[in-house]
């Protein structure tokens, strides 16, 4: 699992496709308390992200913190990201784990107008 998450991490698109394909991870299970989603959400990872929505990912999936990949996406400034998710339908009326509204936890204008 550990090159799953490095493989997400650095946008190393082949791999990620080799291992699921290889060991047919269910991927929206948990790896050390975060599923394949918010991982390349969390590091901007458009194309991986692309690849495990088109796999099936359930993009509305919570963290073992209660964050979702949009928040993630949210707070790391990933515009595309959020866009995408969003696309394919994440819930932009959640709130982060302290109660603030994803909108208000948006730092990013355009992340904040694609929020409204």
């Amino acid at each position: 699992m550990a090159d799953l998450v490095w493989g997400i991490k650095n946008g190393e698109l082949d791999q990620v496709k080799d291992y699921i394909e290889k060991t047919n991870v269910d991927l929206n299970n948990e790896i050390s308390g975060r599923c394949p989603v918010h991982y390349a959400a969390d590091y901007g990872q458009k194309e991986i992200l692309e690849f495990l929505i088109s796999k099936g990912v359930d993009v509305n999936l919570k963290d073992k913190h209660g964050i979702t990949a949009l928040l993630a996406a949210i707070w790391e400034g990933h515009t595309e990201c959020v866009r995408l998710l969003l696309a394919n339908g994440a819930v932009k009326e959640g709130t982060t784990p302290d109660g603030t509204n994803y909108i208000d936890a948006a730092e990013k204008d355009e992340i904040k107008e694609l929020l409204r």
